[in-house]
């Protein structure tokens, strides 16, 4: 039930979905390149993302896109449960900050910037 509230937050947050959409779609794409000679491509993937019945990904390319489709969405829903629990600490004074919030819950008490 949590993982459905999340994914509906996040596709609420039109920002948000096509950042996770644009960011699916190059991590789809890195990984599959990465492990063959033949590299997919990129618009066919974006396609298949909006609707699954689009584009022209062969079968294979299509059950590694939704595998890795799937990766991505469940590290968003782990980011939004962060950033849900980091803001309900501050609220409640459990944590000073996002830094404090990090010391405790990353292991290298860092966050990752996106490039």
């Amino acid at each position: 039930m949590w993982q459905q509230i999340i994914d509906r937050f996040i596709e609420e947050d039109l920002s948000l979905s096509a950042r996770r959409t644009a960011d699916a779609r190059r991590y789809i794409v890195s990984r599959w390149n990465e492990e063959h000679d033949t590299p997919m491509d990129e618009d066919a993937v974006a396609l298949f993302l909006c609707d699954e019945t689009r584009g022209s990904l062969t079968d294979e390319q299509r059950a590694f896109a939704r595998e890795r489709r799937a990766e991505m969405f469940a590290c968003y829903r782990a980011m939004v449960t962060r950033l849900l629990l980091c803001g309900e600490m501050m609220r409640l004074h459990l944590v000073s900050g996002p830094e404090d919030f990090l010391r405790v819950f990353s292991p290298t008490g860092k966050l990752l910037t996106a490039s």
